[in-house]
């Protein structure tokens, strides 16, 4: 991970080491071969929850079974980090690689599945390769930026700062932030998550990263919001407004400074969202992995206030009040049913 306060321009060098036997840790071969079969059988079947949760109980078995499934994630997410296979090229390892590998097909569809179910064991995969600072899963920190910022990290959340001669930049890489910047009126800072990009001298607001853009909430002083699409869009934000940008769309709202990033404090205030989102909220607190159903998702709207320090409560209260479906199918993993 890079340093807040120095960004290296040096190469990174990959090296991935295929063992058998047991290693230094003291993971066996038949263990290691386990976490692989269950990344083909994961691969086979991604909307299986009950496959899921035998999955997730397997790894709960023991330190040995969690190890081996973080091994086989780790060596996973470097050759992710390596780059793309050359498959203009043909694969043709040597008959010693033969004897310890699965077939190539195979152990390669095992390392790509590894990558989209790694949430388990490497929450972040190659997030981390970028990140200047990163949090995990219930996790909240504040960083100092260079400059004098102030940037408050949500659970699961990454962020990557420059502050050169190009100006002072932020990347929302994922997650969640709430950010007290220091004034500099040559040099304005900005947040840029994914296409969307936050611009301000001096102020208090939080950014949320979404799956089609972005949420802004100002709780002091003044911000401008731009969506980068087809038809650009742009706000201009002064404290306890609001806006949620979606592709190139900008709605703008309100919102009580003092409530701004509510879960410093570990709650969720919810007023009148998509049941989805309020998951999507609880999802980065939550030590396994909740799965959402239903068309209530996107069209059911809720309000209330949610403790995020307890993700079941959470979800206990958001079925209660709404009749929504929560199943505890292992100690991992809740299905959650909206209809």
């Amino acid at each position: 991970m890079k340093s807040i306060h120095q960004r290296g321009n040096a190469s990174r060098h990959v090296e991935v080491e295929m063992k058998t036997g047991a290693d230094e840790s003291g993971i066996s071969g038949d263990l290691s071969r386990q976490a692989s079969a269950w990344l083909v059988r994961l691969e086979d079947a991604p909307e299986n929850d009950v496959l899921r949760a035998q999955f997730l109980d397997w790894v709960a078995t023991s330190h040995a079974h969690q190890a081996a499934w973080e091994e086989t994630a780790r060596v996973s997410d470097l050759i992710a980090a390596a780059g793309p296979l050359p498959w203009g090229k043909p694969f043709l390892p040597t008959s010693s690689a033969r004897r310890g590998w699965f077939a190539p097909a195979r152990a390669f569809a095992s390392l790509a599945a590894a990558v989209c179910i790694a949430w388990i064991a490497v929450p972040y995969g190659a997030v981390m390769l970028r990140a200047d600072a990163i949090t995990g899963i219930g996790e909240l920190r504040q960083v100092k930026l260079q400059d004098g910022s102030i940037a408050q990290l949500a659970p699961g959340t990454a962020i990557a700062f420059n502050n050169d001669a190009g100006g002072r930049r932020l990347s929302l890489l994922q997650g969640e932030a709430w950010f007290d910047v220091a004034h500099d009126k040559a040099r304005p800072f900005k947040v840029i998550a994914g296409e969307d990009t936050v611009t301000v001298l001096g102020t208090a607001f939080s950014v949320r990263k979404t799956d089609s853009g972005a949420e802004v909430a100002v709780q002091r002083g003044h911000v401008v919001v731009a969506a980068k699409g087809a038809h650009s869009a742009r706000a201009d934000l002064l404290a306890g407004e609001s806006a949620l940008v979606d592709g190139d769309a900008v709605t703008r709202g309100t919102i009580r400074p003092d409530r701004v990033a509510s879960w410093r404090e570990g709650v969720a205030i919810i007023d009148a969202r998509p049941v989805g989102d309020v998951i999507d909220r609880i999802r980065p607190w939550y030590r396994g992995y909740i799965s959402a159903r239903g068309p209530g998702l996107t069209s059911r709207h809720v309000s209330g206030v949610y403790d995020l320090r307890d993700p079941d409560l959470a979800l206990e209260a958001l079925a209660r009040a709404h009749q929504i479906t929560v199943s505890r199918v292992s100690p991992w993993l809740r299905i959650v049913t909206v209809q």
